[in-house]
């Protein structure tokens, strides 16, 4: 698990304030690489940081800043494969940088990136050895 900066607080609201993402600390030039498979959409400035987004199969979009590219729009991606390098100077990072890794499921439905990096559940159930 990547060290958590700020966690992701979900707005109360619409357009409300919250944080919709989690910052992940790492150095400068650390490698940004895809959480999962699929195909990036989106590379470029947004309020002058660099920003890589990846659409997946499942329909969830990741995105990642600040990010100075390595890819461009249209480049299919596995998981794990590098998208870019981290820049310094994201704001509100309690260090010198901070990766800003966002969710969503359509335009504004924001989700904890970090479920992403957890295990799914397993559960038992009793059985009593005959099968269905």
């Amino acid at each position: 698990m990547p060290t958590v900066g700020t966690l992701f607080r979900r707005p109360t609201f619409r357009y409300g304030p919250g944080h919709r993402g989690a910052d992940l600390v790492a150095a400068p030039g650390t490698a940004v690489l895809a959480a999962r498979e699929g195909v990036v959409v989106f590379v470029g400035p947004v309020a002058g940081r660099g920003v890589v987004s990846v659409d997946h199969p499942d329909g969830l979009r990741t995105t990642y800043e600040p990010v100075t590219p390595s890819v461009t729009a249209g480049t299919r991606v596995a998981a794990g494969d590098p998208l870019g390098v981290l820049e310094a100077g994201h704001t509100g990072c309690p260090s010198v940088a901070c990766l800003h890794w966002g969710v969503r499921r359509g335009k504004v439905d924001y989700l904890d990136p970090l479920v992403l990096l957890r295990p799914s559940r397993v559960r038992l159930l009793p059985w009593d050895g005959v099968d269905p």
